[in-house]
């Protein structure tokens, strides 16, 4: 992964952090009795969303890394 693509993914991470905090307060703080517990499952869940999307983009970068080396890898075998 190089650093615009870490950068391009923790961004967008930070960006899904902060629209499930705007859609949490919108639409699910008000079911909640404790506003403590909500804060801590409203983080939790923007945590887990915003890093699960950071590793699957790590996942996908790796992977198209990897291709890309075969077929350069091919196309230099074919010099030879």
């Amino acid at each position: 992964m190089s650093f615009s693509q870490g950068w391009d993914a923790g961004f967008k991470s930070l960006l899904i952090y902060v629209g499930v905090v705007f859609f949490w307060l919108i639409f699910l703080e008000r079911h909640f009795a404790d506003p403590g517990t909500s804060v801590l499952l409203m983080n939790a869940v923007g945590i887990a969303l915003g890093l699960g999307f950071f590793l699957y983009r790590r996942r996908i970068c790796r992977a198209e890394r990897a291709a890309a080396a075969v077929e350069v890898a091919a196309l230099l075998a074919e010099d030879r």
